[in-house]
């Protein structure tokens, strides 16, 4: 029996052309531009081939061309390769070639983890499958329709022969050749028939200061972060310290001081997410201080840990990975006083963009100016798990949403929201009584 996703064939492409001076015309700059008519097509042979790595130390023979093709940190070679060493995992690289010259690659790594299957804010159950999963900005090089599936198809071979369960990129850009070929190619029992849509929101241009940055925006917006910026300002003066966090030696008391802050967040503790101290993260936030790249800011307010923001600086991009504040502190909006000193702090910094990450908030839609759609993305094996697993998730989030539609026509989504917001308020109060001390 032939594999579903081993149907596709690819035959030798011949895509030159000849074209004759003599028969061309000029355009205003004296440029020679060819008349249709003088293109002509001759056999030549464009051979694609892929291959997959998947030993972390055969990584570095692709190290110069994988640098001279520009990227993102989590697809740059030294940061990829702290994950997989983190992890305990291996990698998954994927290199296509024409004409055995490398024109692209695509970057994951393979392992095994717990997925949770979530009806709206309540994990359903929490399975251990085989993943492979892609980067964010893992595909280098020449990210061309051609290409691109060539790689989708060989990532649906992969989960054919049986490495993974299913395959996942967490960010692709909605617009992207990968993106509409990972959707569309595989048959209905292994496509994602949910994809996770989400912005990303970017600040195009960093500032050269505070001053600089609320010039930028509006009036409305500026007298309202003046405001809330003041307002901290005022209240905690003398009693207020920002400290910024870079080197091996001063991981441990910001990873400590992250981890108080982060285990009372309701993100953390209604849905499971933010920022975790776990050996991968670890390695992340290891591998970006030795290259000096990390960079942690902690505000205090009273000597107590209030709020964090953790990022890097790579290629001129100041990128976040996880921030959170205490909500005991929230009507003082510590989270947006805190970066707005960071602007300050870095404005002396050859930074050109700031990247807010996946996932849409009133914070990065305050700050942001350039919003782009990406989507998280799965690609399930042609096995029965892998069946059973797409349906699972197909029943959660449908499941999720009629909830959402019906408590939206009853006109009680919001009062769910609020109910549960207060719910967590009182479980704080309970542990501290003296909200905003």
């Amino acid at each position: 029996m032939v594999s579903p996703y081993a149907a596709g064939r690819y035959s030798q492409l011949r895509l030159t052309r000849n074209v004759h001076p003599s028969e061309s015309e000029r355009n205003d700059r004296g440029d020679f531009l060819p008349f249709r008519s003088s293109f002509r097509v001759e056999p030549e042979a464009k051979e694609l081939a892929l291959w997959t790595i998947r030993d972390l130390h055969e990584l570095e023979a692709l190290r110069a061309i994988w640098e001279s093709w520009p990227g993102t940190r989590d697809s740059d070679l030294d940061f990829f390769s702290g994950v997989v060493r983190s992890r305990g995992r291996r990698p998954h690289v994927i290199v296509l070639t024409w004409n055995a010259r490398p024109d692209a690659i695509l970057i994951g790594l393979r392992e095994r983890r717990k997925l949770p299957f979530r009806l709206g804010c309540f994990t359903i159950c929490e399975p251990e499958v085989n993943v492979l999963e892609f980067v964010p900005g893992g595909l280098r090089g020449n990210a061309s329709e051609e290409n691109c599936a060539a790689l989708v198809r060989e990532v649906m071979r992969s989960l054919d022969r049986g490495e993974a369960d299913m395959a996942l990129w967490e960010q692709l850009d909605v617009q992207s050749p990968l993106f509409n070929y990972a959707l569309q190619w595989p048959r209905s029992a292994w496509r994602d028939h949910f994809p996770c849509i989400d912005d990303h929101w970017w600040l195009r241009n960093f500032p050269k200061g505070l001053d600089a940055f609320f010039m930028s925006l509006s009036r409305s917006q500026r007298s309202k972060l003046r405001r809330k910026y003041k307002n901290v300002l005022n209240r905690f003066a003398g009693k207020m310290q920002i400290r910024c966090f870079r080197s091996l030696a001063e991981l441990e008391p910001a990873i400590a001081h992250m981890e108080e802050i982060a285990s009372k967040t309701d993100k953390r503790r209604v849905f499971g997410f933010g920022f975790f101290d776990t050996p991968q993260i670890r390695e992340q936030m290891v591998v970006a201080a030795e290259r000096g790249w990390l960079r942690i800011y902690i505000l205090y307010l009273k000597e107590k840990p209030a709020a964090f923001w953790r990022g890097t600086v790579y290629d001129r991009c100041l990128q976040g990975d996880d921030a959170g504040y205490d909500p005991i502190w929230s009507e003082f909006s510590p989270g947006i006083f805190l970066f707005l000193n960071i602007l300050e702090c870095l404005r002396d910094e050859d930074i050109k963009t700031v990247d807010f990450g996946f996932g849409d908030t009133q914070f990065k839609q305050c700050l942001g100016d350039l919003r782009c759609v990406e989507s998280r993305v799965r690609i399930y094996a042609p096995t029965l798990r892998g069946i059973l697993l797409n349906l699972l998730h197909t029943a959660t989030q449908r499941a999720t949403d009629c909830a959402k539609f019906l408590l939206q026509r009853a006109c009680l989504l919001e009062w769910a929201r609020r109910a549960s917001r207060n719910k967590f308020a009182r479980q704080r109060r309970k542990h501290c009584p003296i909200v905003g001390c």
